[in-house]
């Protein structure tokens, strides 16, 4: 069955959505420590090792179509096509330096299968139910108005659908020594049972088998309420 919403028929790569304040957006990227670990073959890594705790919990996806928020240089959106299942994904990231090389990057046998979009996270360019799936590789935690963000993603995502996430926790990214090491928003920043609630507002419930002992950060999935 095709999906009812081609996102190739929403979106243009390159195309630029949303155009925050040179304030905000600053406050919402990257600094250079960060970037080194982010774009490392180092983070690949650790991107496969979340697929596979989302490999455990519902098996390999064989879905139509899915949207990546924050993806960089785009290889985790490959990542989503060979190893989860993927059959389409269209992926965005706020700066489009990153979108231009993930473009020119992405290998021939994905360029059908995989969109790119310059865009940000708290306002989409979707219509309702738009995707099968939504993949979070540790963003929402970079987003200014992550509670939007949030309620954007499941708007976008079509009830049943899942919503795939890696968050971390400010024990992790803004204890003593990394606040001094990385850049993040540090207003209303979210705790682990503030962003369990947060999904759980929009009708996000998580699958069973969500490992939650860790106050660092979570690896899971959320499915969207039916109702």
């Amino acid at each position: 069955m095709k999906c009812r919403n081609n996102p190739r028929s929403l979106v243009v790569p390159l195309r630029r959505i949303f155009n925050p304040s040179p304030s905000e957006k600053e406050k919402m990227l990257m600094n250079w420590p960060e970037r080194v670990w982010i774009y490392s073959p180092i983070r690949v890594f650790f991107q496969i090792r979340e697929i596979r705790e989302w490999l455990r919990l519902v098996g390999r996806a064989e879905t139509e179509n899915a949207l990546e928020i924050g993806c960089g240089l785009g290889r985790g959106a490959g990542l989503l096509v060979n190893r989860m299942g993927f059959r389409e994904v269209v992926a965005f990231d706020l700066e489009e330096r990153l979108i231009v090389r993930a473009v020119k990057s992405n290998p021939d046998s994905l360029k059908q299968k995989i969109s790119f979009y310059v865009g940000d996270a708290q306002d989409l360019p979707f219509r309702d139910s738009s995707f099968d799936a939504v993949v979070n590789f540790g963003i929402i935690h970079h987003v200014l108005d992550w509670r939007r963000c949030i309620s954007e993603l499941s708007r976008v995502l079509r009830p049943g659908g899942l919503f795939y996430f890696e968050e971390i926790y400010p024990p992790l990214y803004a204890n003593f020594l990394m606040k001094h090491v990385v850049r993040h928003p540090t207003e209303d920043r979210f705790s682990g049972t503030q962003f369990l609630e947060a999904l759980a507002s929009q009708g996000l419930c998580l699958v069973d088998g969500v490992r939650l002992e860790s106050r660092f950060g979570i690896v899971g999935i959320a499915r969207k309420s039916s109702a």
